[in-house]
């Protein structure tokens, strides 16, 4: 019994150093020359004309013809880090995704199953829920659906939002899936801080297009260490109405790895169109 009682107490010594570290450690994607902030400024143009170069090859510069745009498909979270992180009730429905361009008014509906017609949202900054015909404000964001949004537009959008971060350096090269890469950091200043979030562009030499992106989650509601970072992988891109879209998107713990199928979740998605609903449709509480 006492050698059980001491195994238990190290358990929890362990965990609270961990939480402890966990706490104060904020994960840090800049390399040591992005952190003395000294590259040539023909170095760092190089990095804003690959980001550039990658927002025009996949048709971003497009996107003010559009307001609105909706992904059908279905994002399924894998293993423990799934389940933890997993803003979802239901197993794995198909589901439209609707989302205002440029914005982070946006909204989810699950199409089938036992949630079918279940609907979240954020319409200026406010988040509701529809739950048996009725539209609910008064309602918490417990499981961080919010995130989730947010998470999902930022990367359908990308990188044409990060080409207007004020921070971006060029990082070298690299290699995934066989193809080599050049990686560029951006960020909204060049400290690591809770306030603005890291990113490191995975930018294809011979396709032009990201293929993957390292990046911190500061405002994560989920439980997890401040020095974990994740990683986001853009494969099946397919011409859109002149934009190239990334049809399945695979989240990992860390930097990308070339097998796909070890990750956190996965959105895999059916059908992609703009301009498919009016943006009004967003905002069914009739928020002003």
């Amino acid at each position: 019994m006492k050698k059980l009682s001491k195994i238990v107490l190290s358990v929890f010594a362990i965990l609270a150093v961990f939480m402890a570290i966990s706490a104060f450690v904020l994960a840090d994607l800049r390399t040591d020359d992005v952190k003395d902030n000294n590259q040539s400024k023909e170095k760092i143009a190089y990095a804003k004309e690959l980001l550039n170069k990658a927002v025009l090859k996949q048709g971003l510069n497009k996107l003010n013809q559009f307001s609105t745009y909706e992904a059908i498909g279905k994002d399924y979270w894998t293993g423990l880090m799934g389940k933890v992180g997993s803003p979802y009730t239901w197993e794995n429905p198909k589901v439209a995704f609707r989302f205002k361009v440029g914005n982070f008014d946006s909204q989810l509906e699950v199409l089938e199953g036992d949630e079918k017609g279940y609907i979240a949202g954020i319409i200026a900054n406010d988040y509701y829920e529809k739950q048996h015909i009725k539209y609910h404000t008064e309602v918490e964001d417990d499981a961080g659906i919010i995130f989730t949004l947010g998470e999902l537009q930022y990367f359908f959008e990308f990188p044409d939002r990060l080409s207007k971060a004020p921070f971006i350096r060029y990082v070298g090269q690299d290699e995934l899936r066989g193809q080599k890469v050049d990686k560029i950091f951006v960020s909204w200043g060049n400290k690591t801080t809770k306030d603005y979030d890291h990113y490191v562009v995975w930018i294809g030499k011979e396709s032009g297009l990201v293929e993957a992106a390292t990046f911190t989650t500061r405002n994560n509601p989920k439980p997890a260490p401040n020095f974990l970072y994740g990683s986001m992988q853009f494969e099946d891109y397919r011409n859109v109405n002149g934009v190239l879209v990334p049809f399945v998107l695979t989240a990992q713990i860390g930097e990308p790895k070339d097998d796909t199928s070890e990750n956190v979740h996965r959105v895999t998605v059916e059908s992609f169109k703009w301009n498919h609903f009016p943006a009004d449709k967003l905002n069914p509480i009739g928020k002003n």
